[in-house]
């Protein structure tokens, strides 16, 4: 058995292994019975969170998997190799598992999401939970791609040395991506009409049934959340070669996504649905299909800016 294909199937085990292990990391820690919410309760809040912790999770995994790495013939090259991703994923599990945290206190500031995740079963919220932590893997995926330039470590380094340089560099842009979500939270209110926290959180009845929360609202914030995400995964994904040029590559990319996505809000609603009121369709009808396009068009414009970032 060749040694390429002995790391192929390793990776896949070590991968699959990472996801069962953040499956199990975030039940936990979630502070209530996530198990039986997501089978007995069938609730598609707490299944959309955990959807959106691991898409994020698995994004950090392909970054890793994908980062040039050692040749086929390297055997202790191919096993640094591995134990690289699996630190950086278990690293990932905690961070992403701290990004709903984070969300909670800062972005979701208005409500305490368990209680709108169990209580009410709010989709909403858990689309909201869910982009924060698509964007939070994206951009730890982009500070994991990239490799540091040798010549910022003492000579000599040793492959531990580099690792250790990567994961601070994961760190700075993680806590970056926190407060540059929060950031973004205030603009998207700030252009909406309507209050943004009471649409998603507001419970109402409908045909005689009680439904908890705007889940075309938080789809819509949550996509802009994922859409941010991208904007800075475009501008951490490069080489590190120092601080200053780092922080002025995503500095700069990630306040051209704060200053072009809320404004893209308006194209959207004023050609992609020009037969409509898109603050009325989301707010009033809660009209997924309409969020659907909000969420797509501002996909679209952050995927444009990452790739030309």
């Amino acid at each position: 058995m060749s040694l390429e294909l002995v790391y192929t199937l390793a990776a896949l085990l070590l991968v699959t292994g990472l996801l069962l292990l953040g499956r199990v990391a975030w039940s936990r820690l979630a502070g209530f019975d996530a198990e039986a919410e997501l089978t007995t309760a069938d609730n598609p809040a707490v299944g959309t969170a955990l959807f959106g912790y691991l898409a994020g999770l698995l994004v950090v995994l392909i970054a890793l998997l994908t980062t040039d790495g050692a040749t086929s013939d390297d055997p202790v090259g191919m096993a640094w190799d591995l134990g690289e991703v699996a630190l950086y994923g278990v690293l990932a599990i905690a961070l992403l598992k701290l990004s709903g945290v984070f969300n909670d206190r800062f972005i979701l500031h208005r409500f305490e999401n368990k209680k709108e995740l169990v209580g009410d079963r709010n989709a909403g919220v858990g689309a909201v939970l869910c982009g924060s932590y698509l964007a939070s893997g994206l951009i730890l995926a982009g500070a994991f791609s990239g490799r540091v330039d040798l010549s910022l470590l003492p000579e000599g380094a040793s492959r531990a040395g580099v690792m250790g340089q990567e994961i601070l560099i994961g760190l700075a842009y993680f806590a970056f991506c926190q407060v540059a979500l929060a950031i973004f939270g205030l603009l998207y209110q700030a252009v909406q009409k309507v209050n943004v926290h009471s649409a998603i959180a507001d419970d109402y009845e409908q045909d005689g049934v009680r439904h908890g929360g705007n889940f075309a609202a938080g789809l819509a914030f949550g996509g802009n959340l994922a859409a941010l995400g991208l904007v800075m995964w475009g501008g951490a994904r490069h080489d590190f070669t120092g601080w200053t040029d780092a922080a002025f590559t995503l500095g700069l990319t990630t306040g051209v996504g704060l200053l072009l996505l809320p404004l893209w809000r308006i194209f959207v609603d004023r050609v992609m649905l020009s037969r409509a009121d898109l603050n009325h369709e989301i707010y009033s009808d809660r009209n997924v299909n309409a969020a659907l396009l909000e969420t797509i068009s501002v996909l679209g414009l952050a995927a444009v800016i990452a790739v030309l970032a």
